[in-house]
């Protein structure tokens, strides 16, 4: 007998309604109540949408705007993860989207960044308890990363084939760049002293890129690889120092950090994945 669903509860908590499930209905979402979109967060992707990696030239807020909401708002009614409820936003888009005249592929990065916020606002809290020596080797941690970050995308820029992938990297160094600088100003604001180095592990991947790119060896498909992989374990680093109770304030930024970094990873990963399509496309018409 199939088991009964309780359709009242909150689906973050992981119990009942999810949009993977077959006729889900997404629940009306009451102002005021969780799920509902604040103004707070319209106004966050009104000051930034246009510096996404997803933007696409020419498209207005407008465009965007119901994408965000559908995002946030989906993420309270169906819980779990994004790309299992990929095909019924994909239904609620048609329905939701309003003036916007993105498809849902040119929505969908737009919608998991918010879905993301707000499985972030809820998962990553702090009381700051941390000590000032915590923070300190916290954002010290951070700062390694986001400096290894730069120089790998800035090596991947130099030596991909693809003008559109070199701009991509070439904006993703520079974010890295400004993340830097953000741990810097408040490690020495605590009275701690920034990190000169990089970790091993990142310096080993500069090289990596560096070599392959040097000897014509790093097609782009790898390049995204490699890229991919320092971008996940930049978004592990990130989660770690989330769960570490920091200030309030810093907090705030290390997360925006992180949720930047997130949305490259997933801009990335879509890119590496299409290349990967198109090459075995290739060696599929050549057999």
């Amino acid at each position: 007998m199939a088991e009964d669903r309780d359709l009242t509860h909150d689906p973050i908590s992981g119990q009942g309604t999810h949009a993977a499930d077959l006729g889900a209905t997404p629940a009306a979402v009451i102002p005021g109540m969780p799920g509902a979109y604040p103004d707070s967060e319209a106004e966050y992707w009104r000051a930034s949408y246009s510096a996404e990696p997803y933007y696409m030239g020419g498209r207005a807020f407008e465009d965007y705007g119901p994408a965000y909401e559908l995002g946030w708002v989906s993420f309270a009614t169906y819980g779990g993860e994004f790309d299992a409820a990929d095909r019924v936003l994909a239904n609620d888009w048609e329905v939701r989207k309003g003036v916007s005249g993105l498809s849902w592929d040119e929505a969908r990065p737009a919608s998991r960044a918010a879905w993301q916020r707000a499985h972030n606002a809820r998962e990553y809290t702090t009381d700051g308890s941390a000590s000032t020596g915590q923070v300190i080797e916290t954002l010290n941690d951070l700062l390694e990363n986001a400096k290894d970050g730069e120089l790998g995308f800035r090596e991947a820029a130099e030596h991909t084939r693809t003008p559109g992938f070199a701009a991509l990297f070439g904006l993703r160094a520079e974010s890295c760049r400004r993340a830097a600088a953000e741990l810097r100003e408040q490690i020495q604001r605590l009275g701690g002293k920034p990190d000169t180095g990089g970790s091993v592990t990142g310096a080993a991947h500069r090289v990596w890129v560096h070599i392959r790119g040097l000897f014509g060896g790093a097609s782009d498909e790898t390049m995204l690889i490699e890229c991919e992989r320092g971008e996940d374990a930049a978004v592990a680093r990130y989660r770690k120092a989330l769960k570490q109770n920091l200030p309030r304030d810093i907090h705030a930024m290390v997360l925006r950090q992180f949720e930047g970094a997130q949305r490259n990873h997933d801009m990335i990963k879509s890119l590496r994945d299409r290349a990967h399509a198109q090459n075995q496309a290739k060696t599929d018409d050549s057999a």
